[in-house]
């Protein structure tokens, strides 16, 4: 029996609507955007980020491309206590992923001070190849089915780590997502698009990666 979701409409110049998922049901991650399946992030390669500036997430996203943070803590591979962040191929950008980073892994930023100067790791996830292997639609606004479509593809990530003050690449592997499942909740403009979805890499496969420069 099908399962209906609350849905919420903002309307900007642009309807958005953020529609629920009632005939394909599923869970798993979800990666949705315009991008070309299979396309490579280009995120922030460049200069190093300045020595004196409070650090936000999106600062360490030019460690995926080999940038440094120079205020962030050297990795010291026999320290016992290591900070990481997580980026994964989003668009045509990394989307910060921390959040699913197992308990003490990882740091929040807070208004109250530069905490994000602890971390010393960053994982980076770059999708590089995609499969589609099924449309998903039945997607609700407003309790009202729509004509939105999810073309949904499984994928291929380039998995590595870095050093966050250097950038320098200390580990890289090959991963595949292969979660089939619709999502439950996607975001459309208007109520008759079809966007590509992408499957994510499961946070017990970015764990089981990242865990040998983190514990010891």
């Amino acid at each position: 029996m099908a399962t209906t979701f609350k849905a919420v409409i903002t309307l900007p110049a642009a309807a958005l609507a953020i529609a629920a998922l009632t005939s394909c049901g599923g869970g798993g991650d979800t990666n949705a955007g315009s991008d070309a399946k299979g396309g490579n992030a280009a995120a922030g390669a460049g200069a190093d980020v300045a020595v004196g500036s409070v650090l936000f997430p999106d600062n360490f996203k030019g460690v995926c491309s080999g940038a440094g943070v120079a205020t962030a803590t050297a990795y010291d591979p026999a320290g016992t206590t290591h900070k990481a962040l997580y980026f994964a191929t989003y668009r045509d950008d990394f989307s910060d992923r921390s959040h699913s980073l197992p308990d003490g892994w990882t740091v929040q930023f807070s208004p109250d001070g530069d905490a994000l100067r602890a971390v010393d790791l960053v994982v980076c996830a770059r999708r590089t190849a995609a499969r589609e292997v099924r449309v998903c639609s039945g997607f609700r606004s407003n309790g009202r089915e729509t004509q939105n479509r999810v073309r949904w593809h499984t994928a291929t990530y380039e998995l590595s780590v870095r050093e966050a003050r250097t950038g320098r690449e200390l580990a890289k592997t090959t991963a595949e997502a292969t979660n089939e499942d619709c999502p439950m909740f996607q975001t459309f403009n208007g109520e008759s698009e079809t966007i590509d979805g992408y499957a994510n890499l499961s946070d017990t496969a970015v764990a089981d990666f990242l865990r040998p420069h983190v514990t010891r």
